[in-house]
């Protein structure tokens, strides 16, 4: 009988662990759920007397690369029987020996490359899940796919979408539960209705359906129950015609002990209740955790973390599941840390809200009322009629980059982004396939104002700043116990071990090893690439392996943040796997400059077309392409070839590029219209062109 190989597995209790239950989900079924409880390895053989001596066993980076554009890698793999399984951008799955790391197959489902257009953080994808053979993969263009994990052969493939005149697109990871496989989508800031959808694992027939929010009531009945519940928290003259958002873009999460499959669910569309549902109501279930029957769909419960949501706090970031002596006896738990910045304790069978309190500085909410399980609003967090400085931001204090529970310390190892917004409104109209959001977000060190500017915002509010730390923290007591040193903005995500190890990667290209207990640093590796997925390991004949996907990007991949590796290294998608007296690891080369290049003066325009040209760029382009001086990893369209010059029209209006993910946008610009942005684009001193992203997930 082959050796099996030992993946990161769920942090249960000690009981099961010590009964094999780790085994047994790596033979058997739901290796990839690993990945979103509690990204824990629990027979460690790397610890603090040998963790100097890693080195590199491997790497992979032979990844499918359209055009010039290199993406963020945001999956964590799964290893089964040897083989390494992981996805990168454009949803491409690959099959690695765990050993070598040589490519036993590739999985390219074809993604249309317009759906670039169609989502708002690029063509990223976060892992796949694997179960009795197969290996399930979304796709960016909404597909639910299964491959044989022996040769790569689809053996079947389903579309998830229901509406595809909509910005629909699916970046997350699917969740195998029980008889299911379970996808959910993004898009909730681009005018689309949130669901999340049960496939038979076995035929890929869809099982169940469940709708997050009410849909328009025009258009026919409530599908099922829970959407006639949710719509009486909403007023009947909601913007149904932008979706009302909700979608389930990352978090799922699989508890076999009672089948409950829990959804963690997203912001609402627009983003500002007054605008969203003008006469109020917590607009169910919008940031939410739903704990849903995985058999049939039906909702077991649900705990709504940010009733009347306005500031984008999602709750789909990673859930652990785990079972925690509380008082006097162990409760069943599901942990989250949404992007709101408060950390929650919930029994995951019941629902009941055990605990909840701020992992970061909070402004929008004073605490949280155990006796309601609601927040307690405060006047800072309205801007319906004047700007306004909140925290967290909308990236959150934190986001999908996952955290770890270890159960030997107790403690979550949260990677926590620090920074508030100013928040306003907006009238922009809805545009097909555009981010919309009724409100304006910008953080402070980058938006053109602070708070000699506009010092009403800014007025009894704690100082801005724009960092990243990861911070320990005890659930049980609700209370930070060390903190590491400030990071770049945006790093990676936590896995802990047995080992009294916590990994974690961070976009200035180091991944840092810490105590445990105390978060003293026990060694870097400069691996020369930013990292934003989360570590993981496994052993095979006696060697452990850690392993961690390098390349940044996702919804940074506009502008690069300051500190990161990016702006100085060559940043592309990596895999790199390390064991004890592996090799040094090679760096990227230096990034070389590219002058800005003078536009043929044939396409310079009028004065008057170069200003309207600005305003569309801004409306149509400048998310991605940034400004001038911006340095990210789209092209820069200020350094733009004669040739590229010339082609123009064509790529904007026929979708040359757009199998490389520049989609046409011949829907909404006219070719007077992009006349008038190449315009803007060839005057030799282009003026105010955005360089912040506006929506980060």
């Amino acid at each position: 009988m082959a050796r099996r190989a030992r993946g990161i597995v769920p942090a249960m209790t000690a009981l099961l662990l010590l009964s094999g239950c780790w085994t047994r989900t790596a033979e058997g079924g739901n290796a990839a759920w690993a990945r979103e409880t509690a990204y824990y390895y629990p027979t460690s053989r790397i610890d603090a007397s040998n963790v100097a001596q890693l080195g590199v066993a491997w790497e992979f980076s032979d990844f499918v690369v359209r055009g010039r554009t290199h993406r963020g890698v945001e999956a964590t793999p799964v290893v089964v029987d040897g083989v390494m399984y992981t996805s990168g951008p454009w949803s491409v799955v690959y099959a690695l020996d765990a050993r070598t790391g040589k490519l036993l197959w590739q999985y390219d489902p074809q993604v249309d490359g317009q759906f670039a257009r169609r989502t708002c953080c690029d063509v990223v994808n976060r892992g796949v899940a694997v179960a009795d053979g197969i290996v399930y993969v979304a796709t960016l263009d909404g597909y639910l796919a299964a491959v044989d994990a022996k040769s790569g052969k689809e053996l079947w493939k389903v579309d998830t979408i229901t509406d595809r005149s909509r910005s629909y697109a699916i970046t997350g990871a699917p969740r195998v539960a029980g008889n299911t496989v379970v996808i959910g989508n993004g898009g909730g800031e681009m005018g689309v209705r949130g669901y999340a959808s049960g496939f038979d694992r076995k035929t890929g027939k869809l099982a169940w359906r469940f709708f997050i929010v009410p849909g328009d009531p025009a258009k026919g009945p409530d599908e099922h129950p829970e959407v006639t519940e949710a719509r009486k928290t909403w007023d009947p003259k909601s913007r149904w015609d932008l979706g009302g958002g909700g979608t389930a873009w990352d978090s799922i999460v699989y508890d076999p002990d009672t089948n409950i499959v829990y959804i963690g669910t997203g912001n609402g569309m627009p983003h500002p209740l007054w605008s969203r549902s003008p006469a109020g109501g917590d607009n169910l279930y919008l940031s939410s955790i739903v704990a849903l029957d995985a058999d049939t769909g039906r909702k077991k419960w649900h705990y709504q973390t940010t009733p009347q949501d306005s500031w984008d706090y999602t709750a789909t970031q990673n859930m652990i599941l785990a079972d925690i002596k509380i008082g006097d006896r162990v409760r069943k738990v599901i942990m989250q840390a949404p992007k709101n910045g408060f950390f929650y304790v919930l029994d995951r069978v019941t629902g009941e809200l055990l605990s909840a309190e701020k992992f970061t500085i909070v402004t929008w909410a004073d605490r949280v009322d155990l006796k309601t399980g609601r927040p307690v609003i405060t006047a800072q967090s309205d801007y319906s009629k004047e700007t306004k400085l909140v925290w967290p931001s909308e990236a959150g204090g934190h986001n999908w980059p996952p955290m770890a529970y270890n159960e030997q310390t107790g403690l979550v190892y949260i990677p926590v982004l620090e920074a508030p917004m100013t928040f306003q409104m907006s009238d922009e109209p809805y545009r097909p396939y555009s981010p919309i959001q009724g409100s304006i977000a910008a953080f402070p060190a980058f938006s053109g104002f602070g708070e000699g500017d506009r010092p009403a915002a800014f007025a009894g509010q704690p100082k801005p700043k724009f960092e990243q730390v990861l911070k320990a923290w005890d659930p049980v007591k609700q209370k930070l116990v060390w903190s590491s040193k400030v990071m770049p903005f945006w790093s990676g995500g936590a896995m802990t071990t047995s080992g009294g190890l916590v990994m974690q990667g961070s976009a200035d290209g180091y991944l840092t090893i810490y105590d445990a207990r105390t978060g003293k640093v026990l060694h870097r590796i400069d691996v020369g690439t930013g990292i934003m997925a989360a570590p993981m390991s496994y052993e095979i004949d006696g060697e452990q392996y850690v392993a961690v996907a390098a390349g940044f990007g996702g919804a940074l991949n506009v502008a690069y943040t300051p500190g990161a590796v990016a702006l100085k290294r060559e940043n592309a998608e990596r895999l790199i796997v390390f064991k004890l007296g592996g090799s040094q690891v090679k760096l990227p080369p230096l990034r070389t400059a590219t002058p800005f290049v003078p536009a043929p003066a044939q396409y310079r325009g009028t004065d008057a077309q170069a200003l309207r040209g600005a305003k569309l760029y801004e409306a149509n382009c400048g998310r991605c392409h940034g400004g001038p001086d911006t340095l990210g990893g789209y092209p820069n369209l200020w350094k733009m070839p004669a040739e590229v010059h010339a082609a123009f029209l064509q790529i904007v209006r026929e979708g040359m590029f757009a199998d490389a993910g520049m989609a046409s946008f011949a829907d909404v610009l006219s070719e007077q219209d992009t006349r008038d942005i190449h315009a803007f684009l060839a005057r030799p001193i282009p003026k105010q062109a955005p360089s912040e992203p506006k929506k980060m997930h």
